[in-house]
């Protein structure tokens, strides 16, 4: 499906996520953002500005859910719903539309990025990992050649959405171009191409 479809009409919405990292999400959105809960769960929370004259937040809603409805034919009910679409707290006018998924996969398919969320040894099933360069998240030390095999059982995130991600748990190791965020997250906007977010566990 093509990311965002609805909002293309006179929206011009980010892509946004939120909830993780086991740090508390900011209420303020910002910026576009992923985050991943510890069953896989996704929520997206798309930001934007929008044309007062011509829409309401009544009519945006209802244009989430029918499009919510549509990616869910022949699908589980629950792949993806509308949370809610509100002003941001922050007083600029932005609209943040909250979309929530059942999974990595449902996410990947309604916003056309690469998103992965599992243990190390299911993306290297998935033919998802040869041999990222990683840094110590904290430090930047590079890890040692060799040492992600060891690291089967922990899990991990790959994305190539240009983000920040909030993450169920702590990070261990990024890719180059990633950084930890102030509030938690990982701020990979900067980062080019493919993305690895390897957590604690």
């Amino acid at each position: 499906m093509k990311k965002c479809g609805m909002l293309a009409a006179g929206a011009c919405l980010a892509a946004a996520l939120l909830s993780g990292c086991g740090q508390t999400v900011p209420e303020d959105i910002t910026g576009s953002a992923l985050a991943v809960e510890k069953s896989g769960s996704v929520t997206a929370y798309l930001v934007g500005e929008f044309d007062k004259p011509y829409y309401d937040l009544t009519e945006l809603t209802t244009m989430a859910r029918e499009e919510a409805r549509e990616f869910c034919g022949g699908l589980r009910e629950d792949a993806v719903t509308v949370e809610s679409v509100e002003e941001a707290r922050d007083g600029s006018g932005r609209i943040v539309l909250a979309y929530r998924f059942d999974g990595a996969e449902s996410y990947e398919r309604f916003s056309g990025d690469q998103f992965f969320y599992g243990t190390v040894g299911e993306a290297v099933q998935k033919g998802l990992i040869g041999d990222p360069a990683l840094q110590d998240a904290k430090t930047g030390e590079p890890m040692l050649p060799g040492a992600l095999e060891k690291q089967m059982g922990k899990h991990m995130i790959i994305t190539d959405a240009a983000m920040t991600v909030y993450c169920p748990g702590s990070v261990a190791y990024l890719s180059a171009g990633a950084a930890l965020a102030e509030d938690g997250g990982v701020d990979v906007s900067q980062a080019s191409g493919t993305v690895y977010i390897l957590l604690k566990r």
